[in-house]
């Protein structure tokens, strides 16, 4: 399937993954090499509502999945004309409303185990779904999350032991040839 440019803008290039699989970092990158608007729905949660820890406390999980669901909604329907780069928060996508309006984008799955992140979440105190011992909670999450990352990816990019910007060359190289030239005549 060819993926669909917005109405009025660019195309939409999604990633999503697992928390600290540095959807974010890698996020910012890739708008840079494409030329294209970054933005983080986590960041715009933060801004709106307050810090994540706070919503789940008072809303629990469902609470900010409807934030979430709202965030990624709005930005999909917001003009990008240079194009979009979404950064998803790890839980997005188990929302069916969420899967069904990335439908006809890149959805970039970023591939990463606990060796990976393990680093990035030491200390971690603001990851609600971190519950006890942070590996063992992790692992969960992805044992039921990553069939749905899988089902819903149209492309898969390993974030394994690289920095941000190879990872984001990497999925840069993945995008369809039409991507590639539209980013290249951005630039130009």
């Amino acid at each position: 399937m060819t993926p669909a440019p917005h109405p009025e803008g660019g195309r939409v290039v999604v990633l999503m993954g697992p928390m600290a699989s540095g959807k974010s970092s890698v996020g910012a990158a890739l708008a840079s090499i494409l030329g294209a608007d970054f933005v983080d729905t986590d960041v715009r949660i933060v801004s709106k509502h307050g810090p994540i820890p706070a919503i789940f406390a008072a809303h629990g999980e469902e609470g900010f999945r409807d934030l979430e669901a709202e965030a990624v909604a709005e930005a999909l329907a917001e003009c990008h004309p240079s194009g979009l780069v979404l950064a998803l928060g790890g839980g997005a996508v188990l929302r069916a409303g969420t899967r069904e309006r990335l439908a006809g984008h890149d959805v970039v799955y970023l591939e990463v185990d606990w060796d990976d992140v393990a680093p990035r979440l030491a200390g971690s105190e603001d990851r609600p779904l971190l519950h006890g011992e942070a590996e063992r909670s992790w692992r969960e999450l992805m044992e039921r999350r990553r069939p749905v990352y899988e089902s819903v990816a149209t492309i898969r990019v390993s974030a394994a032991h690289a920095t941000a910007d190879d990872v984001a060359r990497r999925v840069a190289s993945e995008l369809s040839p039409v991507e590639k030239e539209l980013s290249r005549e951005r630039r130009d």
